[in-house]
């Protein structure tokens, strides 16, 4: 799997929330000692989903690569170890996103100013570097705990890739490479990923086909033809045939944010239910239709409508209350009811979206603070199970 930005398996969104957890709220990433038993309790192989997690590059061993997560050790990862996550997995734990992905982002576009500004000589080498009081200048609001976690961030992310030098004040210095400059321009979490695959040498391919390794999947072999010969023993020049029309590759679909699937089993249950499902309906394929478009204040008001629409199939007064005590089943509690809990937290986006009045400064949201479409999904099967 080498799409970093695909949806995720639930094993595999359990398996970032279990890791995320502690780090969000302590800066620590867990051991894996912690992780395994986590998903042992339920029946998950943590060693084998971790392997599972998209990666973009080459595979380990053979060249740089990068995918939701790392470790020292990607082929044994002991107990004691407490390999973390990437910026990239933001795009699948919106918790992260506050806590590392934007703080992150913010330093990146000052390092991209702080290495335009290095005056250039035509007689020497000028090596541009920088420290933490210089990302504090660039940067005044940010936080002592996100400057704590920094190093550690940086020595996992492409674009600030490199060592550092420790000072006897216990102040690191270090280098900004000449490939920050194609870190420029990016404005939101999706932009960073994406340059960062761009930017990714592609997988070893031999004549024989391509190097195989668990969890990659690559291209096609390469195919090497052999020119014809002349009675010379030289090389002729063969005949060639036109060349084919080239064909428009077909547009991919639009990206959704609620399964079709799930949205027909709705619209089959209307005529055998007790509940009108037809406004539900409406507004899933509204906030479809807005996902796709990329209207991030649509997608939450819608987001937040629909959450305040079924609660009473859930047999609840309210959201919270349906995300507090409904009758989850056993599995169900450390995946669905996470989910619950995360959508009825992301509530207070909904009322940004909706209530917060103009001001001189201009808002933040993106696509970026959308929960992640996984959770609605889950809490849509449990919908149409209870009607």
């Amino acid at each position: 799997m080498t799409d970093l930005l695909a949806p995720l398996s639930d094993e595999q969104d359990f398996l970032l929330i279990t890791m995320s957890g502690p780090y969000v709220a302590s800066g620590k990433w867990p051991t894996w000692h912690f992780v395994r038993q986590t998903l042992d309790r339920e029946g998950l192989d943590a060693d084998k989903l971790i392997q599972s997690l998209p990666r973009v590059g080459r595979p380990p061993g053979q060249g740089m690569s990068y995918g939701l997560a790392w470790s020292n050790r990607p082929h044994f990862i002991s107990d004691d170890q407490q390999p973390g996550l990437t910026i990239a997995a933001a795009l699948h734990i919106p918790d992260l996103i506050p806590a590392m992905a934007q703080p992150f982002l913010n330093v990146l576009r000052a390092l991209v100013e702080i290495h335009r500004a290095v005056p250039l000589s035509p007689d020497k080498v000028v090596q541009a570097t920088f420290n933490p009081e210089m990302i504090r200048r660039a940067l005044p609001s940010i936080s002592d705990l996100f400057m704590a976690r920094l190093i550690a961030i940086m020595d996992h992310e492409p674009a600030t890739w490199g060592g550092s030098r420790w000072g006897s004040d216990e102040e690191w210095t270090r280098e900004l490479g000449r490939e920050i400059s194609r870190y420029g321009g990016l404005t939101d979490l999706k932009s960073y990923v994406a340059r960062v695959v761009e930017l990714m040498p592609e997988p070893v391919e031999s004549v024989n086909g391509p190097v195989q390794a668990e969890s990659f999947r690559f291209s096609s072999p390469l195919v090497i033809r052999d020119l014809p010969r002349s009675v010379t023993g030289f090389n002729s020049v063969p005949e060639v045939a036109p060349a084919p029309e080239p064909q428009a590759p077909p547009a991919p679909p639009p990206p959704v944010y609620v399964d079709e699937s799930l949205i027909k089993e709705l619209e089959e249950t209307n005529a055998t239910t007790q509940w009108d499902v037809t406004k539900l309906v409406q507004l899933l394929r509204e906030l479809n239709s807005n996902f796709a478009a990329e209207n991030p204040y649509s997608c939450l008001a819608l987001l937040r409508a629909i959450l305040d629409h079924v609660p009473p199939v859930l047999n609840a007064p309210d959201f919270n209350q349906a995300a507090s005590n409904y009758k989850w089943g056993q599995t169900d509690k450390a995946t669905d009811r996470v989910y619950a809990v995360k959508l009825r937290d992301a509530r207070a986006l909904g009322d940004d979206a909706l209530h917060r009045q103009i001001r001189r400064k201009p808002d933040l949201i993106s696509m970026d603070d959308v929960p992640s479409r996984r959770y609605l999904n889950a809490i849509l099967r449990h919908v149409i199970d209870a009607l």
